[in-house]
């Protein structure tokens, strides 16, 4: 190898390290049921069984066993009953989006911020739906239940992970450890986040609130859950939300709010 060959691959590896190490301005999480569509993809689906066909020993199943076992049980019903998946698919395509959801992923991404979804869903309502919406390509990971359809086409759901650490999470996914261990992967990888932003509904959306930043955005969705929680938290001094609170009722309101952070 000669000496200007050389000199170029060394240039080559240098701008490899800088480009890795570039921060990008913003990380958004984003919940997925009664965030990004407007219903919870898993009732809409347990819909499609007719309510005689729902034994009351598997109404309060999930009190006892959790949610996804529950969802487990729908399934396997949903199958037994002769509902199909390209049933299942149309119901998940049929959710709305909530209203300027869909633009607020477009821009977000053209805007070079990275977007995550973490969901006690599954990956077949995640993936369909964004797949049917053309949004796939603005989403870099999805964080939820794993899934499939077997041979016979029976849908099978396992459960993200079985967690015991947190008291503020169901067993199966625990949004907050997700999210902490997403940003110390990626800085591994080169990437570190100016700020980080979370945007949900609901109870299980007040752990990853709790890891953020005083520079950092909570977005929870007004009249919903989430909300009352982040009131009563700091009413009662129980919890310390460091993060900026913003409610939101659409997608244009958080638009509005982090298109100033990236000014």
């Amino acid at each position: 190898m000669n000496q200007t060959q050389l000199h170029i691959n060394k240039a080559v590896i240098y701008f490899k390290r800088v480009i890795s190490t570039m921060s990008r301005p913003l990380l958004v999480a984003f919940d997925f049921d009664h965030t990004i569509v407007n219903d919870n993809t898993d009732i809409v689906v347990r819909k499609l069984l007719p309510e005689q066909k729902l034994p009351e020993s598997v109404r309060g199943m999930y009190r006892s066993d959790g949610w996804t076992a529950y969802m487990q049980r729908i399934f396997e019903l949903l199958h037994a009953n002769c509902i199909n998946q390209t049933q299942i698919n149309a119901a998940i395509d049929n959710i709305p989006a909530v209203n300027g959801m869909e633009d607020l992923l477009e821009r977000l991404h053209k805007s070079n911020c990275d977007i995550i979804i973490i969901s006690d869903s599954n990956s077949i309502f995640i993936e369909r739906w964004l797949k049917n919406k053309k949004l796939s390509h603005t989403i870099s990971r999805v964080f939820t239940n794993p899934a499939k359809y077997d041979d016979n086409g029976l849908l099978k759901i396992e459960m993200y992970h079985l967690q015991d650490w947190c008291e503020l999470s169901t067993k199966n996914l625990c949004k907050g450890h997700i999210l902490e261990n997403y940003i110390k992967e990626s800085l591994e990888n080169g990437t570190s986040f100016e700020r980080v932003a979370y945007v949900g509904d609901g109870r299980n959306d007040f752990c990853p609130i709790l890891r953020l930043s005083e520079k950092d955005f909570a977005f929870p969705r007004s009249n919903y859950p989430l909300i009352k929680i982040l009131n009563e938290a700091k009413t009662n001094g129980t919890h310390q939300v460091t993060a900026h609170i913003c409610p939101w009722n659409d997608g244009t309101h958080i638009l509005e709010k982090l298109l100033v952070s990236l000014e």
